[in-house]
This record gives structure tokens, C-alpha cells and sequence, in this order.
């Protein structure tokens, strides 16, 4: 290329530049810029109509042709790649392979995130240096990219507590370690752990379109909903309630003559004096109209309540269950907590428990069915303590009691009344009321016992059919003749013989 062609070709490239660097000093388009794309594009123009000569005859050689020929052939599969991953990047598809599933959602999250219109934000307090923040903070993000895959609405911001005080106060947080809101339309709940069922079970609640409300009975020596320094009190079942946007109220049913006709649920907890018998009629009647109960009685405090039980074809034993454990000098019982280890498979409250998990009772009694129950009515024994519980009929534990596994908890569905019409209640009895108290209440699965008890009855089972996948194992039993064929096979003599027949083929080759 001759003199004026080179020079031409750098004053086209310092064109070029000072293109690029008014552009970035402007920070937009000016009429100026066209300069010095004219100037860039002439001098190209110079230093080809100049060199015309040798370009005709460099273009026309061989080699120049082969290099052509790999240049574009390298361009198209760059282009190719590229034009892979940008689609790649805004629509994309995942598999899961894993025998379990665990790295897909469920078709109930799934479902839910489609309905969808408007941005769900996300947001994650942390506070740096706190202890497990960044292992809590990977395993949220490994959850919620399977909640993104599914909706472009899913927004997740991540929040300092330190350096936002101002959405700290708006939400309220308390600590800095993993505390997540979600917030939709103005709504917002916090999750409690993080898993898909809490993140689904929050997603409904932001979701919804109105609170559901639950009324819990007073005036019968119920357990206080207000005092949260009572260890037997329900102030801690009342806020988490409210937490999930339940809300909650009180009826005196005394003062009226039925249950409230906006009631999802009525709770009874652990009443300690009777009910009247308009009282009773009250209740009746919201059972006959399809209404939803949840019963948590103490054994020997049946509190006039035995004719609702005998409708619901139920009975409570009046003992007392404790679990015992086999000690070198005898049996030992532990009155303080007895444990519900065999959960009902069938019912979505208690579907998601796993087999080495369990609630925490005190002192519960056992909840039976009677032996002729009415044609339509549907059971279910919720929980059950293990085969390692005796039933006494006192507090004294003088003597061995019976042995056995009992039922803690029935759930009963069905129509009251045989008329063709009559609607359908569904009504829960625990034979305890103490693991919804102020101090069992958080004690391994009791919270979730409680809460997707509410969510069952008050029929939001999308908050309690989601179960987490548990991932297995594969084992593989072999004998002792079979790993010494597995050694000496494929271990040994495998590689042996590999190693002698390349080093065959290469002696041959090299002296053929």
C-alpha cells in the first residue's frame, strides 16, 4: 500500500476516535458528530480509489481468498453463538433431571405465578458481617430464581439494614438476618423460613383479594389472645395469625344467638368452664350451615362440649398420653411433652411433615371415633403419637400404663342433617390446647400444624398442598464375588489391556 494510501487510512481511524470521544463527552447525538463520520468515510474512500491497483490484485490472490473464506466462516460462528445466547438469555428453558424433582416448583407455584399482572417485589434485609448471611443469602437466591424462571414479574431487591433505615422502619425488621417481604399491590407478608411452601403459602396471602377472618370463643376461661408474657396464653398463635393476614376476633357467644355469619373459622382453645346450651345450638347450627371448627380441649375439661362431640361421631378419653423410653432400670416417662410422630398422608394440613419430624403436645388426651358414626361423615386421624406412648387415666403415673400409638388430633368432614342440600363443615379436634400456647407454639412443627390448620378449614389449601421434595439415595448392594470381578475386572485387567494394546499399535506403527 503506497505512502498516501496509509496516511488516508490513519486519519480515517483518528476520525473514527474523535467520533467516539465527543459522542461520550456530548452524552447524546449532536449535528456535529456527522463531521467526522464524513471525514472518516472519505478518507477510506481516498485511500481505496488510490490503492485500487494493489487491492484488485491482493483480493484476487489464493491466499487471500482462503483467508476470506476462514474470516467469514469464523464471523458466521460467532455470530451464531452470539445470536444463541442473546436468545438464550431472554427465553430459556430448564430440565430437571433429578429423580426427586427437587429443582422444579410445584404446579400449584406455578399456576399461582401466572396469574400474575404486576410487579412482585421481593425484598431481602440483611446486615453485613451477621453469621450465616451469605449462606442464607445463596440458598434465598438459588430458591427464588426458580420463581423468576416461571414470571418476568418476580423483583428481588437485596436491602442493608444499615444502609436503608428508611424501609427498616417502613417494614418493620427487627433483625438482619434473612428477614424477606413479599409485596404486591400494595400488600405485603413476611415469610418465615426459607422454603417453597413459605414462599407460595406468602404468595397467596399477598395475593388475595380479601382477609379471611377467624373468631376464636371467649367467656368459657379460654386462653388469653392479648398477654404475650403468659406461657399458656395464645398471644403468639394471634400474631401469626394477623402475620398472615387472617384477621382475627373474639365472640362471646352469651351475647349472641349464632356465630358470626363472616366467621371462616370458629376456634375453641382449651376451655376450662361450660357452655350453655344456647351456646351449644349456636354452634350446631354454624356446623349445619357448612361452617368450619376447630376444637384444642383439655383432657377432664370437656366444658359441656360433648354433645357437639357426639355429633361430630367423636369422643375424647379423658387421660393423659406421655411417651416412655426403656432405661436399664425400668420405664421412664416424660410428662412434659408427649410428640406426634405419624402424620396423615391423605390430608394436605399435615401432607408436607416429614418422617423424622414431630409436634409437641403436653399431656394430650386421645380423640376417637365412636364405633357407629353417621353414613356421610369422612375421618381422618391427623396426628398420632408413636407405638412407644402409655394412656393413664390420672396424673399420679403410679403404675404402667397402656400401651400403644394414639390419635391426637381427628379431622371430620361432612353434611349435618338429612336434607339433600345441607352443606358440607369440616371440624378439627385436638386433644390438647397447649402446643398452641405462647411456649410450645414455635416448638418444631406445631407453628406449621397450627397455621396450615387454619389455611385447610378456611379452604385455602393452595398455603398447605405444597410438600418439600426430599432428595434420595441409591444404593447399591453387591457381594463379595461380584466386588471381586468389579476389582480385578474392571479396575486391574481393564486397564491393562488398554495400556498393552496402545502400546502395540504404536510399536507397529512406529517400525511398520
Amino acid at each position: 500500500m503506497s505512502k498516501i494510501g496509509r496516511i488516508s487510512l490513519i486519519l480515517a481511524g483518528l476520525s473514527l476516535l474523535c467520533f467516539a470521544i465527543l459522542r461520550f463527552l456530548a452524552g447524546a447525538w449532536v449535528p456535529f458528530l456527522w463531521v467526522c463520520l464524513g471525514l472518516s468515510a472519505i478518507f477510506i474512500l481516498i485511500a481505496i480509489w488510490h490503492d485500487r491497483t494493489f487491492l484488485k490484485y491482493f483480493f484476487g490472490m489464493k491466499t487471500t481468498k482462503q483467508g476470506l473464506s476462514m474470516g467469514m466462516l469464523i464471523s458466521l460462528v460467532l455470530v451464531f453463538l452470539f445470536a444463541v445466547n442473546f436468545l438464550a438469555v431472554r427465553k430459556y428453558k430448564t430440565f430437571d433431571f433429578s429423580t426427586a424433582q427437587v429443582n422444579t416448583l410445584a404446579p400449584q407455584s406455578i399456576q399461582l405465578l401466572k396469574t400474575l399482572s404486576s410487579d412482585l417485589r421481593v425484598l431481602y434485609f440483611y446486615q453485613k458481617g451477621t453469621e450465616g448471611v451469605e449462606e442464607n443469602r445463596r440458598a434465598f437466591i438459588e430458591l427464588l430464581k426458580k420463581y423468576q424462571d416461571e414470571s418476568p414479574f418476580v423483583k428481588l431487591e437485596f436491602v442493608e439494614v444499615n444502609e436503608r433505615p428508611d424501609l427498616v422502619e417502613a417494614y418493620g425488621v427487627t433483625k438482619g438476618n434473612g428477614v424477606v417481604f413479599l409485596e404486591y399491590q400494595g400488600r405485603k407478608n413476611q415469610i418465615q423460613k426459607i422454603d417453597e411452601q413459605e414462599m407460595t403459602s406468602a404468595l397467596v396471602k399477598v395475593t388475595r383479594d380479601h382477609d379471611k377472618i377467624v373468631y376464636f370463643t371467649v367467656g368459657h376461661g379460654e386462653r388469653d389472645l392479648d398477654d404475650p408474657k403468659d406461657n399458656f396464653g395464645l398471644n403468639a398463635l394471634k400474631l401469626l395469625l394477623e402475620g398472615n393476614r387472617y384477621v382475627v376476633k373474639t365472640v362471646n357467644l352469651t351475647e349472641k344467638s349464632q356465630v358470626p355469619a363472616d366467621a371462616e373459622v370458629l376456634l375453641i382453645i382449651g376451655p376450662s368452664q361450660n357452655f350453655l346450651s344456647n351456646e351449644i345450638k349456636a354452634i350446631q347450627s354454624y356446623l349445619q350451615s357448612g361452617g368450619s371448627l376447630i376444637m384444642a380441649l383439655e383432657p377432664k375439661f370437656s366444658a359441656s362440649l360433648n354433645p357437639i362431640l357426639t355429633d361430630l361421631g367423636l369422643v375424647a378419653k379423658n387421660n393423659y398420653l406421655v411417651n416412655f423410653l426403656e432405661t436399664p432400670i425400668g420405664r421412664a416417662v416424660n410428662p412434659q411433652s408427649t410428640t406426634g410422630t405419624v402424620f396423615s398422608a391423605a390430608e394436605q394440613i399435615t401432607r408436607s411433615f416429614g418422617r423424622n419430624q414431630f409436634t409437641v403436645f403436653r399431656l394430650p388426651m386421645e380423640i376417637l371415633k365412636v364405633e357407629k358414626t353417621p353414613e356421610d361423615f369422612r375421618y381422618d386421624a391427623l396426628v398420632k403419637t408413636s407405638d412407644k406412648t402409655m394412656a393413664y387415666p390420672d396424673m399420679q403415673f403410679k403404675t404402667d400404663g397402656k400401651i400403644g400409638s394414639y390419635t391426637l388430633a381427628q379431622i371430620v368432614r361432612g353434611p349435618i342433617g338429612k336434607e339433600p342440600k345441607s352443606s358440607e363443615f369440616q371440624a378439627l379436634v385436638f386433644g390438647d390446647a397447649d402446643f398452641l400456647s405462647n411456649q410450645l407454639l414455635y416448638q418444631n412443627l406445631n407453628r406449621d400444624l397450627a397455621l396450615n390448620s387454619v389455611a385447610s378449614l378456611s379452604k385455602e389449601e393452595n398455603l398447605v398442598s405444597i410438600a418439600p421434595r426430599e432428595v434420595g439415595t441409591t444404593q447399591m448392594n453387591i457381594t463379595t464375588v461380584q466386588w471381586t470381578i468389579f476389582l480385578f475386572g474392571f479396575i486391574l485387567l481393564l486397564p491393562l489391556a488398554l495400556l498393552v494394546t496402545a502400546f502395540t499399535i504404536w510399536y507397529r506403527r512406529r517400525y511398520a
